[in-house]
């Protein structure tokens, strides 16, 4: 069982509230969708949620099977997809799949890299260089990477923003997936198609937060 809650969360930049007073709970099987105008501090509160980026004011609790997470090791209990984030194209899938469980401790079998990139499908493509993907499939590894160690919390900033219809297909099966194994899914979006997959949502424009409930 997971669950996490928000309460009271804020970020400030030069005197500009970016994330105002965010209150959220959420648990096992949760798809958690944040909506809001561009600019309006999505990927701010994605990273203060993945414990990237430190908020001003308010409390986040993540538990796991009874044990809460703290704040320092929030991140490693984090899969990410984003625009914004890099990934080392110098490396084939595969190696990437294996570098990421090495820096988490872990261990990822040939059996397990196969499965993961059979599901996003890079099969045919598993031991050539990223730097010859298309942007399209750059993100469906950054979508095998970040369900490979089944984290309690999965992390997805505007997910589709190059993907094609079958890669959408592909992230919404990965979503529901990681739904029915008990983890928590935040989805940044503003992308309707995306809106139908979550269970709750809350909208951080300001003018949306302004409003009575």
């Amino acid at each position: 069982m997971t669950t996490i809650t928000l309460a009271g969360v804020r970020k400030t930049y030069n005197g500009k509230t970016i994330v105002r007073d965010i209150d959220l709970a959420g648990t096992s099987g949760d798809v958690i969708g944040i909506l809001g105008a561009n600019g309006s501090g999505k990927s701010t509160l994605m990273r203060i949620i993945a414990g990237v980026l430190r908020a001003d004011a308010g409390d986040i609790t993540l538990t796991v099977n009874g044990t809460e997470i703290t704040s320092e090791q929030r991140p490693f209990s984090c899969g990410y997809v984003a625009p914004y984030l890099q990934i080392y194209d110098e490396f084939t899938p595969r190696e990437l799949l294996q570098q990421h469980a090495k820096l988490h401790g872990r261990t990822a079998s040939n059996e397990l890299i196969d499965q993961i990139l059979d599901r996003v499908g890079l099969s045919r493509r598993s031991n050539d260089v990223v730097r010859t993907f298309s942007s399209g499939m750059r993100q469906r590894v950054s979508i095998a990477l970040s369900v490979s160690l089944a984290p309690p919390l999965l992390m997805l900033d505007e997910p589709s923003t190059t993907l094609d219809i079958q890669g959408r297909e592909i992230l919404a099966r990965e979503i529901a997936s990681h739904q029915q194994q008990g983890g928590i899914v935040f989805l940044a979006t503003n992308d309707e198609r995306e809106r139908e997959l979550c269970t709750q949502s809350i909208n951080v424009s300001p003018s949306a937060l302004q409003q009575p409930a």
